[in-house]
């Protein structure tokens, strides 16, 4: 009888201890700290025209990580937060539609958009790689000589980098989507030399429509950035 109690004894013991064991590793694992995407976090002022020719303008905060394809952009509107994040072609977006906004684009991120940004931003700062990109004829922009470059991705639209034959950089992006009918060309420009990244990085980039032809183009957006950081090495935990 005493041994029968000592066993079960026993038992009630083992299995608490593998209970607490499997409660620790289970806190350890939430409590796994994540390493943030970005590489380059931005602050910028973000002008969307209306079809009045006013404008509506909010805070964003822009995240990049040009060697994997990555893009996050956060802002705080009237109906909450607006945030989407961009992982080459894979798009993602939270936060609900700017319904109570009049003259506006039905949300203020897509997938097209989000590209273009991070394109625009990325090539103008000379931090892609361009070796590998497919080079087209030259082509003449509004009295320019470009070189038209053709990245790996987005898929399901034509996007090109025009990178310029004077200054060798790419100055502008050109994207268009037939199926949602979307003809943009994004140009950035105002650089100025960042100490943390070692590279003049654009300050502002223009999204025009150029569904009516290039002379005719129509400015949608306009990206005023005016703090550019190296992203701190850090962990957020869940």
């Amino acid at each position: 009888m005493k041994n029968t109690v000592s066993l079960l004894i026993a038992s009630i013991v083992v299995v608490g201890l593998l209970l607490t064991g499997c409660s620790q590793s289970q806190q350890k694992t939430q409590d796994e700290p994540v390493a943030v995407k970005a590489a380059i976090t931005t602050d910028c002022i973000v002008h969307y025209y209306k079809t009045n020719a006013s404008a509506y303008i909010t805070r964003q905060q822009h995240g990049y990580n040009p060697s994997t394809g990555f893009f996050q952009a956060v802002s705080t509107e009237p109906t909450g937060t607006v945030q989407c994040s961009l992982m080459k072609d894979n798009y993602q977006s939270s936060g609900r539609k700017q319904q109570t906004l009049s003259d506006l684009p039905n949300t203020f991120w897509s997938k097209n958009l989000a590209v273009a940004v991070f394109y625009s931003f990325c090539g103008g700062g000379g931090l892609l790689e361009t070796e590998s990109m497919f080079s087209a004829e030259n082509i003449k922009i509004e009295g320019r000589w470009y070189r038209p470059l053709k990245p790996q991705w987005p898929s399901g639209v034509k996007l090109t980098l025009l990178q310029s034959l004077d200054t060798e950089r790419i100055e502008m992006v050109q994207l268009e989507d037939e199926q949602g009918g979307l003809a943009w060309l994004i140009n950035n420009y105002n650089l100025r030399y960042s100490k943390e990244l070692l590279e003049r990085l654009p300050r502002m980039i223009d999204v025009f429509d150029i569904r009516n032809g290039v002379a005719s183009k129509e400015l949608m957006i306009r990206f005023d950035y005016k703090d550019i950081q190296q992203a701190q090495t850090q962990e957020i935990s869940n």
